[in-house]
């Protein structure tokens, strides 16, 4: 599902360890399960990588 991030802009660390800068208003991707149930999701990028926002940095895009 596509969601948007709401936070404040920061760079982050992907899970392959990789930096990144997170923006606000930005899109990304994540599984639905884990955006109803976790404090943490999973999100994948653009480019592909994989990068862990807390729940409350997101919002879903309807």
């Amino acid at each position: 599902m596509k969601i948007t991030y709401i936070g404040e802009t920061r760079t982050a660390t992907t899970v392959d360890g990789n930096e990144v800068k997170l923006e606000k208003g930005m899109q990304l991707e994540c599984m639905e399960k884990e955006y109803h149930s976790a404090t943490t999701v999973r999100a994948v990028l653009e480019s592909g990588s994989h990068v862990k926002i807390k729940r409350s940095e997101i919002r879903k895009v309807s």
